[in-house]
């Protein structure tokens, strides 16, 4: 509880150093102390470290979505695309109602340079989670996607891909 305070604090070095001797006892894995240590190495940049602790928190409970998604986030932000894409779908085959995993599916596809991945993925994490569709102009990686006519017409609101003036013209012949 004391490195959870301090992690919200700010101060993650020091929660490090109280959860350390609890990441390496032989044969134990503690789920909470790996989740909060990632987080503290993912808030100092260390994401290859932060995902080699999620790694260990995966191994230990392979159906626990919200591991599989830490580790997908610290391997994106560690640049290993690969490895984050394979965990984020092994997190939606485990949970596939959570948007965030969606967005992120976006974002690798979008870095992969597969515009239809990023499209079907970015879409479904608005249908879970509406708001997010603002993130599109954000999101530094989605940004390019923003006005794509083949985008735009799978959200909500979105411009049909047809003539927007079709409707008018056949009601004026």
């Amino acid at each position: 509880m004391r490195a959870h305070e301090l992690f919200k604090q700010g101060r993650a070095k020091e929660a490090l150093a109280l959860l350390r001797p609890l990441l390496q006892r032989k044969g134990e894995v503690d789920g909470d102390a790996c989740a909060l240590a990632a987080a503290c190495l993912g808030a100092d940049g260390d994401y290859a470290e932060a995902a080699r602790i999620d790694r260990l928190l995966c191994d230990a409970d392979p159906d626990n979505p919200q591991g599989w998604n830490s580790l997908g986030y610290d391997l994106f932000h560690a640049g290993d695309l690969d490895g984050a894409l394979e965990a984020f779908e092994h997190a939606v085959g485990l949970e596939p109602t959570r948007a965030s995993t969606y967005f992120n599916l976006a974002r690798i596809a979008a870095r992969m340079g597969d515009k239809s991945k990023v499209i079907e993925h970015f879409a479904r994490a608005v249908e879970l989670q509406p708001d997010l569709q603002d993130r599109l102009d954000e999101d530094p990686d989605l940004r390019p996607f923003k006005d794509d006519p083949d985008m735009q017409e799978r959200l909500p609101g979105g411009t049909p891909s047809e003539d927007p003036y079709a409707e008018y013209y056949a009601t004026r012949s």
